[in-house]
């Protein structure tokens, strides 16, 4: 039988599959039977700094006036559905006595503030650790991107300043430099990356002419950024790597670990499938291909096909496009 045992945050898991953020992790119930389904951590709903800053009825008269964050517009669609600050609270209490696997709090965030302190009654309601969602398009024209930098690593250092929980970082790929800006966040203590975080994507009706926001789930073809990222900085950071997106199957999943992940998220698989028992398929899928390999652990392939040296002048895209350009020719 294969081990699928695995370290991440610093928290042992049973598999390397977790649950993360959304509907499905709102819920004590609907946690408890994603336990029982097989995952091996949750990542509970993220609350808004917005909510935390304020309470709902303030917020329900700001965003009557003019906004352009992408993080108030999701709100506006969805603030019926929010929960305040002290309701986030109870729900990890409760969870905390209902369920044996990791709970990890996730807050959606864009700058340090009085905000910040709310972490520590986090870490008292009993969460295992921390994910900040670094989820904010840069709109400001006069804002550079070291500022934008900047201003994400005074926020993550503000909270690791407050808790001693594990706190890992939710990114997108939209940094001029991933790689350096990674590092600095590993070098700060942070004990995680996950990679990446999916902007809401715009639509455009155009019979009424405005714009909405659709609900638009990952499949495995958009796993490509993701595993590239995962190889190019296992190497170089010590902190632990998951990658959120794209896994839908046992194959995903096997990708992930290969380029040097340590964990694997899912979320869309479950919207769209609306069945737990994918979380079985996949483990049972990675499984499977561990018994054809011989591989007893993960250990023995995990970060197999991580970039092992980007000083050579190729690099693990650039070799790759060079040698697809090649064949073309």
């Amino acid at each position: 039988m294969a081990n699928l045992k695995t370290s991440y945050l610093g928290l042992e898991l049973k598999t390397p599959l977790v649950v993360s953020s959304g509907p499905f992790t709102n819920d004590v119930e609907s946690v408890a039977r994603l336990e029982q389904a097989g995952a091996a951590a949750v990542v509970l709903k993220s609350i808004f700094e917005e909510q935390i800053r304020d309470d709902v009825s303030g917020m329900v008269a700001a965003l009557e006036g003019d906004t352009s964050g992408v993080a108030m517009e999701y709100l506006r669609a969805d603030l019926p559905g929010q929960l305040g600050p002290e309701a986030y609270l109870d729900k990890i209490v409760a969870m905390r006595k209902r369920v044996k696997i990791p709970i990890i709090a996730s807050v959606n965030c864009v700058e340090a503030s009085k905000w910040v302190s709310y972490a520590k009654k986090i870490e008292r309601a009993g969460a295992d650790a921390l994910e900040l969602n670094l989820y904010h398009m840069p709109v400001d024209p006069d804002e550079t991107a070291g500022r934008v930098e900047s201003r994400r690593l005074e926020l993550v250092r503000a909270v690791l300043a407050e808790v001693k929980l594990p706190v890992s970082v939710k990114l997108s790929q939209h940094y001029t430099t991933l790689l350096p800006f990674a590092r600095m966040l590993d070098a700060m203590g942070v004990k995680g990356l996950v990679l990446f975080n999916r902007f809401l994507q715009t639509e455009v009706d155009i019979e009424k002419e405005s714009i909405y926001f659709a609900p638009d789930y990952s499949s495995p073809k958009v796993l490509h950024a993701q595993l590239r990222w995962t190889a190019v900085l296992r190497g170089w950071v010590r902190c632990s790597i998951a990658i959120s997106g794209g896994i839908h199957t046992g194959d995903e999943l096997v990708k992930a670990l290969l380029v040097g992940a340590d964990a694997g998220c899912i979320c869309s698989a479950l919207h769209l499938r609306n069945d737990f028992s994918v979380i079985r398929e996949i483990l049972d899928g990675l499984t499977a291909w561990m018994g054809r390999k011989g591989y007893q652990a993960l250990a023995d392939f995990r970060g197999k096909l991580r970039e092992t040296d980007l000083r050579d002048g190729q690099g693990f895209e650039r070799a790759q496009y060079v040698k697809a350009a090649g064949e073309l020719a």
